[in-house]
């Protein structure tokens, strides 16, 4: 990047956090009722990619769904790994990988705690590797399933790995680790925890006090939960436990809700079905869209194979416009995005009016028609 463009890059982002922290504190925690026998749990999940499927699309239906039903409680269920538990495997799926984009992370959680601020929430983690884990710190009330992980945060870190000149990487791990910990800030977790969970070279160990926790930069704790410099620290479900950062393990809803003090409740799971729908929806969208930018690779030459080629990469647009997600994945996997496709469909538009200006007779010359198209080359048959 050229120097004219770092600066207000570094800027915006150490605005970003800034902001991000300022608001850290002014986000009450609620208690939970203690008057009702059956309190009606609300249930919001943030499950499978981050930055497609935890997206702030459906999310804005689900706090206004949240508002008309009231709930008593609300669960925030969390289940984003970009690693799989069998190891050995080696099966890892690195479309499905977490994308970055920390700061719509971060207005998501603003608009949850703000707007839902009046009903009592709890972050139950079922599995958390990746990005997904920001989201899990934003919450004070945290609890774990028994196989659940809360790893991966060194990818905030290593964000600032790209920039070749030492004083520009210092300045954007500054400013990306101070987003992150704008995170841990919100759910109300000391700093201590922050740097040991998004810097390599942090230690980390743990001191009781009764039945208290606090958390050491070092490690000259009783409890030394993390004394490498090479890798940041990773917590399973025992250990978050132990160690006082979760509040406690559930496996179910109802475990979790018997931990919360009740035997009973009931279910809302308009949010669920919500959440569930958009992504089933946005996914087949891009299964379609796939499907189509193979078809435009297969059209003839001449104004016929040109007006196919249009329609089809209309059809794309469209669903990345109905869909940010869409053109997130597409982006990822072909390189393409929604500007490129109008530009190309302007192209397009100009060699049909071509043809018909030259009776037909160009034979699909004079650029556009598709050709070249995020660099997979999407132009007609040859």
């Amino acid at each position: 990047m050229h120097p004219s463009r770092i600066l207000p890059t570094v800027l915006a982002l150490v605005v970003s956090s800034c902001a991000f922290a300022q608001t850290a504190s002014d986000v009450s925690r609620k208690a939970l009722p203690s008057t009702l026998s059956t309190p009606k749990v609300y249930v919001i999940p943030m499950h499978g990619q981050m930055g497609t499927d935890i997206h702030p699309q459906p999310y804005k239906a689900i706090v206004a769904d949240a508002k008309k039903v009231k709930p008593d409680i609300i669960i925030i269920e969390l289940k984003s790994a970009d690693i799989d538990n069998n190891f050995y495997l080696k099966n890892d799926d690195q479309k499905e990988a977490g994308q970055v984009h920390m700061e719509e992370y971060r207005d998501l959680v603003k608009s949850l705690r703000e707007e839902l601020s009046d009903v009592p929430q709890v972050m139950w983690i079922q599995d958390s590797v990746g990005f997904g884990s920001l989201m899990a710190f934003a919450w004070p009330d945290m609890y774990m399933t028994s196989d659940a992980r809360l790893w991966g945060l060194q990818k905030v870190a290593q964000l600032a790995s790209g920039w070749s000149d030492p004083d520009v990487a210092a300045k954007m791990l500054a400013a990306w680790t101070g987003i992150g910990k704008g995170f841990l800030q919100q759910g109300g977790y000391p700093l201590e925890l922050g740097d040991a969970m998004l810097l390599p070279e942090k230690t980390l160990s743990v001191k009781f006090e009764g039945r208290d926790s606090s958390w050491l930069p070092d490690t000259s704790g009783v409890w030394i939960v993390d004394s490498s410099k090479d890798s940041t620290v990773n917590f399973d479900a025992t250990t978050a436990e132990d160690t006082g950062l979760a509040d406690g393990v559930a496996d179910t809803r109802e475990d979790l809700m018997f931990l919360l003090g009740y035997r009973e409740f009931e279910n809302a799971d308009s949010g669920e079905k919500i959440f569930n729908d958009y992504v089933e929806s946005w996914r087949k969208s891009y299964d379609r869209c796939k499907e189509w930018l193979d078809a435009a690779q297969n059209v003839d030459e001449g104004i016929k194979g040109f007006g196919q080629r249009k329609s089809l990469f209309e059809k794309v647009i469209g669903a990345m416009k109905q869909y940010p997600a869409v053109e997130r994945r597409l982006q990822r996997e072909m390189g393409l995005t929604r500007i490129q496709l109008e530009i190309e469909v302007d192209n397009i538009k100009k060699e049909i009016a071509r043809n018909k200006n030259t009776g037909g007779n160009t034979g699909g010359g004079g650029g556009g028609g598709g050709r070249g198209l995020g660099g997979g080359g999407m132009g007609g048959k040859r």
